[in-house]
């Protein structure tokens, strides 16, 4: 698949984060990623991103003349620069896209990644269930690998899955209309 665009919603009513993930094909693969799975993949995602982007940059011999190591440094720089310098300011195109996994988002229950010798990071997303499971296999770059990543950690802000309850309803009763002091007290049985 030749990806063109990422995009990742929260959406609070499903209380998932929807992964759309569009190609130059014109096709459009949806995902549903459930708190359980997506608070279980981010440290294995940063993780095997950082491992991606280090296979990227090329090794500095210390051996080798100063001027050259400092060559390779500026080198492994750029290519580190280029990796963060995803266009987040292109709003996601909704267009009339084939989509082959059905107009259902797939519902991920397992996650397997490799990195590739090419340098790509290979995500295999496969929804398991009462009939035969659907499964998608996509190779993202080095750039596209750390976008996703900032995109699902926005979510997760947004989210507030990384927050305890008592935190979450403190804020939310904060955001109310009534300050907090009027706000009805919480009653204890003894």
């Amino acid at each position: 698949m030749n990806i063109h665009q990422v995009s990742v919603t929260y959406h609070q009513e499903q209380d998932r984060l929807l992964v759309r993930i569009s190609s130059h094909d014109s096709e459009e693969l949806r995902l549903w990623l459930t708190r359980r799975m997506t608070l279980s993949l981010m440290p294995v995602l940063t993780r095997t991103a950082a491992d991606q982007l280090a296979r990227q940059a090329e090794g500095i011999d210390p051996a080798a003349p100063q001027d050259v190591q400092r060559q390779r440094m500026v080198e492994n720089f750029k290519k580190e620069a280029q990796t963060y310098a995803g266009d987040f300011k292109t709003p996601y195109q909704a267009k009339d896209a084939a989509l082959p996994l059905g107009k259902e988002p797939l519902l991920v229950t397992e996650v397997k990644m490799a990195l590739l010798k090419s340098g790509k990071l290979q995500l295999d997303f496969t929804e398991k269930g009462p009939e035969p499971g659907r499964h998608v296999r996509i190779a993202i770059s080095t750039q596209l690998a750390q976008g996703l990543l900032q995109l699902l950690n926005k979510c997760l802000k947004k989210s507030q899955w990384l927050k305890s309850p008592q935190t979450a309803s403190l804020e939310a009763a904060t955001d109310a209309e009534e300050p907090l002091e009027q706000a009805e007290k919480p009653r204890y049985l003894n």
